[in-house]
């Protein structure tokens, strides 16, 4: 299934691209797929689908569009 997916910042930076449509089956292959394009580790990528985290074997049948985050930090 292609999955465009909409990327965010430091991810955006690497990729040189404010989306990227990826072939992926599952949440989990979509991340391994993601990594690889953007050389970072899988565990880096965050993938939400309907503003949601779903688990790794959630089928992506019917999704048309994710995002994709890097893990981000706040608080004092």
């Amino acid at each position: 299934m292609k999955v465009r997916v909409r990327i965010f910042a430091k991810f955006r930076e690497i990729a040189k691209a404010d989306y990227v449509d990826v072939e992926a089956s599952n949440i989990k292959d979509l991340r391994e797929k993601l990594s690889k394009l953007l050389n970072v580790d899988p565990s880096q990528v965050i993938v939400l689908i309907n503003g949601e985290k779903l688990p790794d074997d959630f089928v992506l049948a019917d999704v048309k569009e994710a995002f994709a985050f890097p893990p981000t930090a706040g608080g004092c």
